[in-house]
């Protein structure tokens, strides 16, 4: 039997613990200018097992892993039933 796990949280501690297996870092930003407002975002980690979705503020130390290890995308959309992550890069490249 194969165990998936699937994550969808808003605690960057545990999105960050959940991503130490060897796999993709997919990120957008949601809101927020940095400045007046908070930025957020939606960064989901994609390996053969795992995928970890986080929505929220995002602190200097995520932000950074992101920017050096991800790649920042237009469409992130998780569907459970079907066991997909769909991802949509529509504008330049954007690689670590």
């Amino acid at each position: 039997m194969r165990f998936q796990l699937f994550l969808d949280t808003s605690d960057a501690e545990l999105f960050s613990k959940a991503t130490c297996e060897l796999g993709t870092i997919f990120y957008r930003q949601i809101d927020g200018d940095g400045v007046k407002e908070p930025q957020r975002f939606e960064i989901v980690y994609f390996s053969g097992s795992r995928i970890a979705r986080y929505v929220g503020k995002a602190d200097a130390k995520l932000v950074k892993l992101c920017k050096a290890c991800g790649y920042e995308v237009d469409v992130i959309e998780v569907d459970d039933v079907t066991g997909t992550l769909k991802v949509i890069q529509k504008g330049e490249a954007s690689s670590p």
